[in-house]
């Protein structure tokens, strides 16, 4: 199973393929921050120190709210609308 690690807290968990990056976070015991959970406020945006390949491709809905925070969609992602594929990813939460 994949693990998800979320600094600065330094907590970890496994959780299933297929898992929100949002509720992966809320596993390994933090509250993630969240707003709308449809991939639109953009306020779930986490910065991916690792593992961004094991994660789902963006979606243009996703790339849209990330261009208008000013976030790199090369390090961050959006916590509501992203599955983990595969292999062990770590975020950094928080804006």
């Amino acid at each position: 199973m994949p693990k998800i690690t979320v600094l600065p807290a330094n907590v970890s968990a496994e959780v299933p393929v297929g898992e929100l990056l949002l509720e992966a976070g809320e596993k390994a015991g933090v509250e993630m921050e969240a707003g709308c959970f449809s991939c639109d406020c953009g306020t779930c945006a986490v910065e991916v120190v690792s593992g961004m390949e094991n994660l789902e491709d963006p979606t243009p809905e996703e790339l849209n709210v990330l261009d208008s925070w000013n976030k790199d969609p090369e390090k961050y992602r959006l916590t509501c609308c992203v599955k983990i594929k595969n292999g062990d990813v770590v975020i950094k939460a928080g804006h």
